[in-house]
């Protein structure tokens, strides 16, 4: 292929945006290492912050959102506990259950992220521009809002 539109780009687009991802989770490590954080890492944010419902979350539930065992989510869930992020507290829909709840410093730290993810969009919005940021996001949305319908019209991918 030698038209213009596949020399312009040299990477596939998978690769670019894991490139991306990969970029935005070093910053975001260093931002939490340098606001005092230095005892989390990815893997807290992607398998548990980001699952965690405002008024608390199961352990179970958190597990099947991350795609992990109970027994590997349980083990974040400890760490985070040691470290003063997360609290299991009662459920209370449900007095024999437990659910996970943001500790004070893990309030703290998730304010930080979201420092962190407000400072992010205006830096990229100087690169790009503002609109052009907004049509990566939107685009970025539908493709994904696509793969959400096929999955539901066909089942499971297997992940």
């Amino acid at each position: 292929m030698t038209d213009a539109s596949t020399t312009e780009r040299a990477a596939l687009l998978p690769q670019v945006i894991i490139q991306a991802f990969d970029l935005v989770l070093d910053e975001l490590y260093r931002h939490l290492v340098e606001t005092g954080h230095d005892d989390l890492r990815p893997t807290h944010c992607l398998n548990v912050f980001r699952f965690m419902d405002c008024d608390g979350t199961r352990p179970g539930v958190l597990a099947a959102r991350a795609g992990m065992t109970p027994q590997a989510m349980g083990e974040l869930v400890s760490y985070l506990e040691r470290r003063g992020y997360v609290r299991r507290v009662q459920d209370p829909g449900d007095g024999r259950g437990r659910i996970v709840v943001y500790a004070e410093r893990g309030t703290r730290a998730a304010e930080v992220a979201e420092f962190f993810f407000a400072d992010l969009e205006r830096r990229w919005a100087v690169v790009v521009g503002a609109e052009r940021l907004d049509e990566m996001v939107a685009v970025l949305a539908r493709v994904l809002e696509s793969a959400a319908r096929s999955e539901t019209e066909s089942g499971p991918s297997g992940r």
